[in-house]
């Protein structure tokens, strides 16, 4: 037999079958490393969907709302500490009061809406899912222009946002006035704060220019009337 005829040896065999193994576990390595960041990066797009949707249906309800403030206890009579709660208040048409609340579940990362009314139970309408945290605290609208606060935004940097608070006869736990709500949402590794403000808040720029009136004007004699004289008759 010549060296062309010559066969694998059992270690060359060995080797072949080693390389072949270590190649076969890059590529099974490399396709589970790019489906596990096919599969995050839809999860995250999945999630900021669902803040976007979430942050546009909130500010849609406030900006018809009287009043978006948090509850010392939420629908259920649970104690609402961490903010695991928010709640809009408003009137309907019919000049009749109602009320929604969006009860976060941490147990269940759901977050529920509920409507109720003065002398009414809550009722779920809706069911949220996919959240990882939401919470909200209320704060005043000064908290704006504090640079200190969470709450802070550089638009109002240096400008004076007196407190006002309101009180609501047909439901007392609603807070109204110009104060804001900063509500914090996290799902699949997205964050993202929102401030919420009730569509009875002020929220427009009140512009006061300083100036020095200008002097009265000084009466001036009328300009001469042009004189008005006939033209020459030609000689023939």
């Amino acid at each position: 037999m010549n060296a062309s005829e010559r066969g694998f040896t059992l270690i060359e065999v060995t080797i072949g079958a080693a390389i072949a193994a270590v190649v076969m576990w890059s590529l099974v390595a490399f396709a589970a490393r790019t489906a596990a960041s096919a599969r995050l990066l839809a999860a995250r797009g999945d999630a900021q969907a669902r803040a976007d949707r979430l942050s546009e249906r909130l500010a849609s309800e406030a900006a018809s709302a009287w009043a978006i403030f948090v509850p010392p206890t939420d629908v259920t009579g649970a104690s609402n500490a961490d903010g695991h709660e928010l709640d809009l208040f408003g009137e309907d048409a019919g000049h009749r009061a109602y009320a929604f609340a969006y009860r976060y579940d941490a147990a269940t990362h759901t977050l529920a809406r509920y409507a109720y009314a003065p002398g009414r139970a809550a009722v779920e309408t809706d069911l949220l899912g996919g959240y990882d945290a939401v919470s909200a605290v209320a704060y005043p609208a000064s908290a704006l222009a504090d640079p200190a606060s969470p709450a802070y935004d550089p638009l109002f940097a240096g400008v004076h946002a007196p407190d006002v608070a309101h009180a609501f006869t047909a439901l007392p736990i609603a807070r109204g006035g110009n104060g804001v709500v900063l509500l914090h949402l996290r799902a699949a590794g997205v964050e993202r704060d929102d401030v919420l403000a009730s569509g009875s808040a002020p929220t427009a720029f009140t512009v006061v220019i300083a100036y020095t009136p200008s002097p009265a004007p000084t009466p001036t004699a009328p300009a001469p009337l042009p004189t008005l004289t006939a033209a020459p008759t030609a000689t023939p």
